[in-house]
């Protein structure tokens, strides 16, 4: 019931843009005509997700046919490459990095993975921003020099993690690479993951799970368990 309230709710709105000059003041719905509602653009990219998400585990879900209605009016051609062209702006290269970039290829799969002719339309529309949100990653990872391991948002693991399982999902071999690579950079000496430091008081993921859940999708069984023993300390002492 939330995101089928918000998906076009524009009002309140947290934007989160950077403005050039004065000509770039605009209302949510201009700046972002798919993601607009839902308070800021990764929950309206979130909310989307959910109710695919849901589509495809309930296929009896109420409501089915006014959400599909307002998946189409969001998500049309048009609307989606008109955030193509937000991202495209030079100064805005870094909008919604990591989290909102992870939520955008959890949409994208979620559309691709269903038998619905109304989600294989819409995954086609969402593709070339979900290409524009590979290009990005794939030039922001070798420039990041230590992850983000907050427990918020901007966790590093996290978005590997989703953008990880787009990647193999596409069979996007190069993807996969970067991830792989940066993620075993990024990771792979970290030890004694400080479990009793967690949750603090904003935190709603765990950083020490997120990059566990990470280097579990990209190492081999015996590695990943070498790895964990160390990653683990004191915990499995």
């Amino acid at each position: 019931s939330l995101p089928i309230k918000c998906l076009q709710q524009e009002y309140p709105n947290k934007v989160g843009q950077l403005l050039a000059d004065s000509t770039e003041i605009k209302a949510p719905k201009q700046l972002h005509p798919a993601f607009y509602g839902c308070f800021d653009w990764h929950s309206s990219v979130h909310g989307h997700w959910s109710l695919v998400y849901l589509l495809n585990k309930f296929p009896d879900l109420d409501q089915k046919e006014a959400i599909i209605k307002k998946l189409q009016v969001n998500l049309s051609k048009e609307n989606i490459q008109n955030e193509v062209a937000y991202f495209s702006k030079k100064h805005e290269k870094s909008f919604e990095r990591t989290y909102g970039w992870a939520w955008l290829l959890q949409l994208q799969l979620e559309l691709e993975i269903s038998e619905e002719p109304y989600a294989q339309e819409l995954a086609v529309n969402l593709k070339p921003l979900s290409n524009l949100i590979i290009e990005r990653y794939i030039d922001f990872l070798p420039k990041l020099v230590y992850p983000v391991r907050a427990g918020t948002h901007t966790n590093t693991a996290f978005a590997l993690s989703m953008a990880w399982d787009y990647a193999v999902y596409s069979q996007n071999i190069d993807f996969q690479k970067v991830i792989k690579e940066n993620a075993v950079r990024l990771y792979e000496k970290d030890a004694g993951c400080p479990f009793n430091w967690e949750p603090s008081g904003t935190d709603f993921l765990s950083p020490c799970l997120e990059e566990m859940g990470i280097m579990q999708r990209i190492l081999p069984r015996d590695d990943f368990f070498k790895w964990l023993r160390n990653f683990g300390k004191p915990l499995f002492d």
